[in-house]
């Protein structure tokens, strides 16, 4: 009865463990302008000088805690393979009061220039992504209360000079909600 009552505690253990608060250990992450990409979005547009056309998913997980983008092309390469694909996750960094976000693609290769940051200005998030050089990208997600639709620019640092790498558009998929 020994081994038992052993395994009893052991698994009573196990429960209080897992049974501890329900609410994350902060609070949900309400931001409006945030609220206004989730959804399902096509996004058109240059990258590197030619036509994409992208479909995007967006919603929160992790208990509100982040909004999660799904990126995928529509366009496939010769071994059918789409010839984009992005994971995106935007949150809230309170000691720094930025937003932070993490770019993981098909490029791979994660890194600290996966990492980028962002102040709020209106409805603009221009998240700085920091090469090792010093050089950056930065990425800027502006919300179009017109439209109700988004625009995403893409700008490199070059020797101090920055050039635009992608000019993205950003419109509801048909049938979407919101």
């Amino acid at each position: 009865m020994i081994v038992k009552s052993g395994k009893m505690l052991c698994l009573a253990v196990v429960a209080l463990a897992f049974a501890g608060p329900t609410e994350a250990e902060q609070p949900i992450l309400q931001d409006a302008l945030l609220d206004k990409l989730e959804g399902a979005w096509v996004i058109t547009g240059t990258v590197a000088g030619e036509a994409t056309t992208d479909d995007l998913d967006v919603e929160w997980v992790n208990q509100h805690q982040y909004l999660r983008l799904h990126e995928i092309s529509r366009d496939r390469r010769p071994n059918g393979r789409p010839r984009y694909e992005a994971t995106v996750y935007i949150g809230w960094n309170q000691p720094t009061a930025k937003y932070g976000i993490v770019w993981l693609d098909d490029f791979g290769g994660l890194s600290t220039q996966s990492i980028g940051l962002a102040s709020k200005t209106g409805d603009q998030l221009p998240f700085v992504f920091t090469n090792p050089d010093g050089s950056f990208t930065r990425t800027t997600m502006t919300y179009n209360p017109a439209t109700k639709g988004w625009t995403w620019t893409i700008d490199e640092d070059r020797a101090g000079t920055l050039s635009r790498f992608a000019a993205l558009t950003l419109t509801r998929a048909e049938g979407a909600k919101r």
